[in-house]
């Protein structure tokens, strides 16, 4: 079913351009199994025309997938952040399933952002191999005034959406492929924060048995 979702996301973004960009954007920011890279990685495949230079595909990869994809990325990010923020624990527990993340996950990303949120979410948001939904919900728990969660999560989207577009345009042949390659990395990610916060806590345990 997810495929048949992409696949028809992909066809008609080649029909109707840009606005599909947006729109593709905020499903894949709430239907959590649509591998995230996808579509902007298939916007710049499909919609930049093939031979430009660098420096040629650099307007229309901004007009055409930039601008739509990180206003539509801010927008559905407001989802996760939504539900953490309102809902807190009992919403995650009821919706981790659907949003790709467990309450776990949330506590590990939790420690992560704390103490320096705004610039940890710009960043987390930049790099294209972080679950995305799980940086929201995390900043929904801390209470992140909803003005700065806006703010830097619009400007973190400008690098990677800049990135997964000239990614796609340069590997316009093979970007499904690569694009899965991607998600795949971001689950191992999010798994590896969850383990690096529970080793840390068994070794504080072991720590406090051993003293005197």
């Amino acid at each position: 079913m997810i495929g048949d979702i992409t696949r028809w996301i992909m066809d008609m973004m080649q029909a109707h351009g840009p606005i599909v960009v947006f729109l593709g954007v905020i499903v894949e920011s709430v239907i959590v199994p649509i591998p995230s890279p996808l579509i902007i990685m298939g916007a710049g495949a499909l919609l930049i025309t093939p031979g430009l230079s660098w420096s040629g595909a650099l307007v229309p990869i901004l007009t055409r997938i930039v601008l739509p994809g990180a206003v539509a990325s801010t927008l559905g990010a407001y989802f996760a952040f939504g539900i953490a923020y309102w809902g807190g624990k009992p919403m995650i527990d009821r919706w981790g399933r659907f949003l790709g993340f467990d309450w776990d996950d949330i506590l590990a990303m939790e420690a992560r952002l704390k103490g320096r949120v705004p610039t940890m979410i710009f960043l987390l948001r930049a790099a294209p191999i972080v679950p995305l939904s799980l940086i929201s919900a995390a900043a929904g728990v801390l209470r992140l005034p909803l003005g700065q969660f806006t703010l830097w999560t619009f400007l973190g989207s400008i690098p990677r959406c800049l990135l997964l577009g000239y990614l796609g345009y340069l590997t316009r042949d093979t970007y499904e492929g690569l694009a899965k390659q991607i998600n795949t990395a971001e689950s191992l990610i999010s798994a590896a924060i969850v383990a690096s916060v529970l080793g840390a806590v068994l070794w504080l345990r072991a720590r406090m048995k051993t003293r005197p």
